[in-house]
């Protein structure tokens, strides 16, 4: 990857700091091509792959616009997202039976509680001052809004149509969990502003 990013910096011009955003960018899509890999192999193995995929593709589509607790570390990340299906997957379903009439609501609330909380992320925005990217920097706020309450309705709606599908559960636990970390990531945000405050 080094020899990529050298040639690319020689041949385009690119500041040392566009190579650090690279290389940062990079390593951040091998880390999660590598975590999937694995889980897939793993979920796989157990006969969990179809569980695997109802699980991931929510979590994919919801974290991508409504973000969520982020981790540093390659291993400690790598432990509580596989924590995380793990328990979505296996877990709760296992030890929580959900009647078909309160998935709705449910789901509902996890709908409103991700369009009023998300998107969240620990890490602090730069703050901006221009008007036209403060409104461009609303809009898309807007709009991860609404295409995260839309994938929680997709779930709902598909729950209603397949009500006994044993997949359909597993994308359910996922967004309740989906859900609950943001709440939890709002929450660490708010104390480690106030501490800031302090």
């Amino acid at each position: 990857m080094e020899y990529l990013l050298h040639k690319a910096q020689v041949e385009y011009g690119f500041s040392d700091y566009q190579i650090k955003l690279l290389r940062f960018s990079f390593t951040g899509i091998l880390y999660d091509i590598s975590k999937t890999l694995i889980f897939l192999v793993f979920f796989a193995a157990t006969g969990k792959f179809m569980e695997f995929l109802f699980a991931s593709i929510p979590l994919i589509l919801l974290r991508t616009r409504t973000g969520g607790i982020h981790l540093r570390k390659y291993w400690t990340c790598f432990l509580f997202s596989f924590l995380y299906l793990y328990a979505a997957i296996n877990i709760l379903p296992a030890i929580i039976t959900v009647h078909p009439l309160m998935v709705y609501p449910v789901l509902l609330l996890c709908a409103v509680l991700d369009y009023w909380i998300g998107p969240a992320t620990m890490k602090e925005r730069l703050i901006i001052t221009d008007e036209f990217m403060i409104d461009k920097q609303k809009a898309l706020l807007k709009k991860a809004k609404i295409q995260s309450f839309q994938v929680v309705f997709i779930v709902a709606v598909l729950f209603f149509i397949f009500p006994d599908s044993q997949y359909l559960i597993v994308s359910f636990w996922t967004v309740i969990l989906h859900t609950f970390q943001l709440f939890i990531t709002k929450i660490l945000k708010e104390v480690k502003h106030h501490e800031k405050l302090a």
